[in-house]
């Protein structure tokens, strides 16, 4: 309050001394409704020719918020960028206030971009900022209860024919009837309304519109049209093809990137009625032979109104990185499989998806229990539904443009029901922690029926370190890191001995770590990161990634650092960070050091002569 009214008193010496204002009414400051100001000066400002009335008032957050200036003496709204509704000047300054002790300096700085504002307004000057901030502008120009447009489409010429799917509160457009239905279905469900769509007229303006531009009627986007290159015939060929109400969406670069609006028309019954009069006295032409140009003026004509619609991009460029991730094009082309939905798992997919990749399929046999929710991106809504499903449907509905697909079976069913899904896949990633499961997958990619890259993640007890390894080769193969009874031989953790680490519940076989989901977030990191390094090609050899956590988390647990981790590296006791390693080959690896590959297996019995499951479960070649 001390500050606030420090603020006041230096705030008005500065405008009564310097700009003459005077002090405003209670009556006057609270003319600006719904913006809790408390105190207001208005003095007269020479703008260009003219001397413009102008306010400087100040809100509750004073003086740890920026003053605000708004224009009396002003145009329509919409004639002036950078001035709202009420009159309120949106000034480049930040939101941030660097020095709440000296509000005065402070209105000073304002008050002379203010001043710049109004001499760019009044010469028209700036006149290319409302193209620059397109969205801003179109927007405040809809209607408030105005149907809403969500965009899938490439934002680019040339002007084409697109497809809509019409809805009461929302429609969908994309280039092709297939993109529309397939994101309405991923995000909605398989409903029985999302069958088919009509076409639509997208039209790629040579710029962006300024207000003065934007379309009352269907005339004027039948003139718009006529602007852009081929556009005339492309709005003759959407007469013939279109359906009324007429969707209309306009592109074009804004200079801050690709912008969109949409347009609803409907000839009204006047203009019916008029066209057919016009129609019968077109001597010459038989019915159905109207020239395409007579039938487009007459559904496109003044006396149609436009009504203007919001755009809301929900393309995959958009979404991730609103169009600037260098990245996207790869990541969205990119197909991963993931085996094991579990708590890191899970989390991982989610990562990648949220990242850009495109395509994704999911594995694992396990139902969701109540005892996952603590640390699985899954909540109690699921429980009871397999994991592997459940993840692929919840990830579907939030990343519609995406493609993800979940199955409820054992990678070994997989690999005999969906053979092609596992060769067309750019890299697997295994988190499942099960030897057998990893022993396989290994043994596969040694024999070529899996060739791509996989990377392995997994976790010490309770989560204090995790590991990643990314196999890029067949030499050297997973195996070549762990023993025989699929133990890692490189450990950064060390346990006291008798003791165990993991708990039991009161059911036969169920064990656990009660550890959660913020311990995790280390090794989902280092795994998550080392699959967009592959699939971006950034990681191209094998590799070991290592994450060691807080030293306070490891000692909390009861555990240490093994004498390994710490020899010559003293300033890993702290713990805390992720390294890089190398995956060393061992030449007597039984797997792909040698040729005795049943070495790898514990009985003559398993030894595949080519490693897939019969549904018997018998070998078979």
């Amino acid at each position: 309050m001390r500050l606030r009214e420090e603020g006041i008193s230096k705030v008005d010496s500065f405008l009564t001394s310097v700009c003459q204002a005077r002090r405003l009414s209670l009556g006057e400051i609270g003319a600006y409704e719904g913006r809790s100001l408390i105190a207001g000066w208005e003095f007269h400002v020479q703008a260009g020719l003219a001397a413009r009335r102008l306010r400087v008032v100040l809100d509750s957050r004073f003086p740890f918020s920026l003053p605000n200036f708004f224009l009396v003496d002003r145009p329509e709204f919409l004639t002036w960028p950078h001035i709202e509704e009420d009159g309120r000047l949106c000034l480049r300054a930040s939101n941030k206030v660097n020095k709440p002790d000296r509000p005065a300096e402070i209105v000073g700085v304002l008050l002379g971009q203010a001043a710049d504002l109004l001499c760019a307004s009044e010469s028209r000057s700036n006149e290319g900022d409302f193209r620059m901030e397109f969205y801003s502008y179109w927007n405040r120009s809809v209607e408030h209860d105005a149907l809403e447009v969500y965009s899938l489409l490439k934002t680019e010429g040339p002007s084409r024919l697109v497809r809509v799917w019409r809805g009461e509160s929302r429609s969908v457009v994309g280039e092709s009837e297939e993109a529309v239905l397939t994101w309405q279905r991923h995000r909605f469900g398989n409903l029985p309304q999302f069958q088919s769509t009509d076409a639509a007229c997208f039209l790629w303006l040579p710029q962006a519109l300024i207000p003065s531009q934007y379309p009352q009627t269907a005339g004027d986007i039948y003139r718009l049209a006529e602007m852009t290159s081929g556009g005339k015939q492309l709005i003759e060929q959407f007469s013939r093809k279109g359906q009324s109400p007429f969707y209309f969406i306009l592109g074009a670069d804004s200079g801050n990137g690709p912008c969109l609006a949409a347009l609803k028309t409907q000839p009204s019954v006047t203009a019916d009625i008029r066209g057919r009069r016009r129609n019968r006295r077109l001597n010459g032409f038989r019915p159905g032979k109207i020239p395409p140009s007579v039938t487009a003026s007459r559904l496109f004509s003044s006396s149609s109104s436009a009504a203007r619609l919001k755009v809301n991009r929900v393309d995959s460029a958009w979404i991730h990185g609103r169009g600037h991730d260098p990245h996207h094009a790869t990541l969205s082309g990119k197909r991963v499989l993931i085996v094991g939905c579990g708590s890191v798992g899970a989390p991982i997919a989610q990562q990648l998806i949220m990242s850009g990749v495109g395509h994704l399929d999911v594995i694992d046999p396990e139902v969701l229990t109540s005892a996952n929710v603590g640390r699985h991106p899954l909540g109690t809504e699921y429980v009871g539904q397999n994991k592997a499903i459940a993840l692929a449907e919840n990830l579907q509905r939030n990343y519609p443009h995406a493609t993800i697909r979940g199955f409820g079976i054992s990678y070994e069913e997989f690999i005999l029901q969906e053979a092609s899904s596992t060769r067309d896949a750019d890299l697997i990633v295994c988190a499942t922690a099960e030897w057998e499961i990893e022993k396989l997958l290994n043994l596969q990619h040694i024999l070529g029926e899996v060739p791509q890259t996989i990377l392995y993640t997994w976790t010490e007890p309770h989560a204090c370190a995790g590991h990643a390894v990314l196999l890029t080769s067949t030499s050297p193969c997973f195996q070549c890191g762990m023993s025989l009874e699929g133990e890692a031989r490189m450990t950064i953790t060390k346990w006291p001995a008798g003791i165990t680490q993991e708990l039991f519940e009161p059911a036969c076989g169920a064990v656990f770590q009660p550890y959660g989901p913020v311990e995790l977030q280390g090794t989902i990191s280092v795994a998550s990161s080392l699959a967009l390094d592959s699939l971006l090609g950034k990681q191209t050899t094998s590799i070991h990634r290592v994450w060691a956590g807080p030293q306070s988390l490891l000692v909390d647990a009861g555990g240490t650092w093994t004498e390994a981790w710490l020899e010559g590296h003293p300033e890993r006791l702290r713990g805390g960070f992720q390294e890089e390693l190398e995956w060393t080959k061992d030449e007597l690896c039984p797997a792909c050091g040698r040729n005795d590959i049943g070495a790898v297996f514990t009985s003559e019995s398993e030894i595949p002569s080519k490693v897939l499951y019969s549904p018997r479960g018998s070998l078979t070649t």
